[in-house]
């Protein structure tokens, strides 16, 4: 098997770090607009492999060419950032000329590769790449990350395992993100009674719908970047891709004229089906906003 890496800044080069573990590749090229940076990060990844904490990976820096036979490539390429940009759209314009470059020269040597789409705002860019390569293959991170947050947030209030909250999130990855209250249960159980049941008092769903944006930019403000949950939620989405568990995550897939996040079924074709899933009338009316948002974002930068 073999990955590939386009972009190893903070996000690339976490991905990289964490993806060894999963023991499913054994080779991994990286590209960079920076050459140095990854060849560095390659030596650097390969002198962990003699004390025995990771697997035996051919990782080099490499060239479009290399990726004639990948099987997944992650793209986490991304103009410069800093803690004054407002949202993830203030990425938009550069990077759309950045995604629209790579996707078209991964295209010149494969069109058999998935490509994973990490590069915000990442519904927008997800949109750009499946214009020059399959759609089929091309998958955005989308709100799979907000999930993770969603069931964190939730599991903190109730003093529970975030691994005990059945929930998730659709629509944009940001501000307008829509989670699905109405669907959200503690181990099938529905909220109202588990709070019941386990004494806790209510959860107060506008603080925790607020805050699974805004927390992602206390860590951006504080840290200065983010790495560490995209890069989990990467390589688990790598993982289901690579062993074709057909895994059901809220992904980011072209849908007619824009990318979003719906429930998706994924397996190591790429995108399998898109479940269009039934939801309340407040659920919609955000969702409907924030598909909005998301194709004034690609209206504005893309033509």
């Amino acid at each position: 098997m073999k990955l590939g890496i386009i972009g190893v800044g903070r996000v690339g080069s976490q991905v990289l770090t964490d993806v060894q573990y999963l023991n499913v590749f054994n080779e991994i090229v990286l590209i960079d607009s920076d050459e140095n940076v990854a060849t560095g990060e390659a030596m650097d990844h390969l002198h962990s492999q003699g004390i025995g904490v990771t697997n035996h990976i051919n990782i080099y820096a490499g060239t479009y060419k290399d990726l004639k036979d990948a099987d997944v490539i992650v793209i986490a390429a991304s103009t410069k950032t800093d803690t004054s940009i407002p949202d993830r759209t203030a990425l938009a314009k550069a990077n759309t000329v950045i995604i629209k470059e790579i996707t078209t020269r991964i295209g010149e040597v494969t069109t058999d590769a998935l490509l994973v789409i990490i590069s915000n705002p990442v519904d927008a860019m997800t949109y750009i790449a499946s214009k020059y390569y399959p759609e089929s293959k091309v998958i955005g991170t989308g709100t799979l990350l907000e999930t993770s947050r969603f069931k964190t947030l939730i599991a903190n209030h109730y003093n529970i395992d975030p691994k005990s909250v059945e929930g998730f999130v659709i629509g944009e990855h940001g501000a307008h993100a829509v989670p699905l209250w109405s669907k959200t249960r503690i181990h099938g159980i529905a909220l109202e009674e588990y709070e019941q049941l386990s004494g806790n008092h209510k959860i107060d769903k506008n603080e925790i719908t607020e805050a699974i944006d805004s927390v992602s930019f206390d860590v951006f403000h504080q840290k200065g970047w983010t790495n560490a949950a995209i890069s989990k939620i990467t390589v688990l989405l790598i993982k289901s891709l690579v062993l074709n568990e057909r895994s059901i995550f809220p992904l980011s897939t072209r849908n007619e004229d824009i990318a979003y996040s719906l429930p998706v079924l994924v397996g190591k074709e790429g995108i399998i089906q898109r479940l269009d899933i039934s939801i309340d009338n407040q659920e919609a009316k955000d969702l409907t906003t924030a598909k909005q948002f998301i194709r004034n974002t690609i209206e504005q930068h893309y033509n």
